[in-house]
């Protein structure tokens, strides 16, 4: 089965002029590829608007399992106040072959246009749909988000459109973040390997492929174990905090705030004999 990145990888954009007016570039495209505009299957005139915003070459990033696990992991609750850094720009972001990034989605690109509206194209095993949102980046809970418009060749559960803009959200602070496990191979050897061997294909335009993946020293981090104690018949057990990300008081007189990242560690608890043993989930 044919890869999303290679899908948009053939869709040509060589001698395209593009005008800054994103519905006329998308007219001036089908043209250029020799497709009528008016008989476009629904929400395709979304993808080709994503594909002129990517632009030349394509970048495309993979995103290995343990990054999609990672990202999972790691629960927020509200939006930022403004954009991610690596949500200014188009993205596209990609599982790898034969995964899913999470529940039965593939691959996930977004811009945002003419309008400041914030486009995610969406695609699943099921098909492809996109989302409309206003100005999402406000501070607001997830609950809260309005999406204005849901439409494509498939129309997901009412649910799974807050599904992404968590796994997004997490996956953009996670790039940003001080301490952060999940980097993006901005040129390894091995990487420029595989993209001059994918450029040498006979395809309209070429590609970056840049995977995101765990640092290595974050992976295999063990665990210091504490022994039980007892303090006033409570017994002091071990409990699981799950990674997260935090807001970290810097500069003068702590004024400013910086993301930091607190990767998933074991802690301690008292309790009373026959509590709960509890798992903490901290939240950003």
């Amino acid at each position: 089965m044919e890869r999303v990145s290679e899908f948009l990888r053939k869709i040509n954009l060589q001698g395209l002029k593009i005008t800054g007016i994103l519905v006329n570039d998308v007219i001036e495209l089908c043209k250029l590829n020799d497709r009528n505009p008016d008989t476009l299957p629904q929400g395709m005139s979304m993808v080709l608007g994503l594909r002129i915003k990517l632009g030349i070459p394509l970048i495309v990033h993979q995103l290995t399992e343990a990054v999609c696990q990672k990202v999972q992991h790691i629960k927020i609750e509200s939006l930022p106040t403004e954009y991610p850094t690596f949500l200014k720009k188009p993205f596209f972001i990609e599982a790898k072959p034969d995964k899913v990034l999470f529940d039965d989605i593939d691959a996930i690109g977004g811009f945002i246009d003419d309008n400041d509206e914030f486009i995610l194209v969406i695609w699943s095993k099921y098909g492809t749909h996109f989302t409309k949102t206003k100005t999402p980046f406000s501070g607001i809970r997830l609950d809260q988000i309005n999406f204005a418009l849901s439409q494509g060749s498939y129309i997901p559960p009412a649910d799974q459109n807050k599904n992404i803009f968590p796994f997004i959200t997490v996956l953009a602070l996670m790039l940003e973040a001080e301490k952060t496990p999940i980097l993006i191979d901005h040129g390894t050897k091995k990487s420029r390997k595989r993209n001059q061997i994918k450029n040498k294909k006979n395809d309209p335009s070429d590609w970056i492929e840049k995977r995101i993946y765990i640092d290595g020293k974050y992976s295999n981090k063990t665990v210091k174990v504490r022994n039980p104690m007892d303090k006033d018949g409570k017994e002091k057990l071990e409990v699981n905090v799950k990674g997260f990300l935090r807001h970290q008081a810097y500069g003068p007189e702590h004024s400013l705030r910086k993301l930091i990242y607190i990767e998933e560690h074991e802690s301690t608890r008292w309790k009373k004999p026959g509590d709960r043993k509890i798992t903490l989930d901290t939240r950003f």
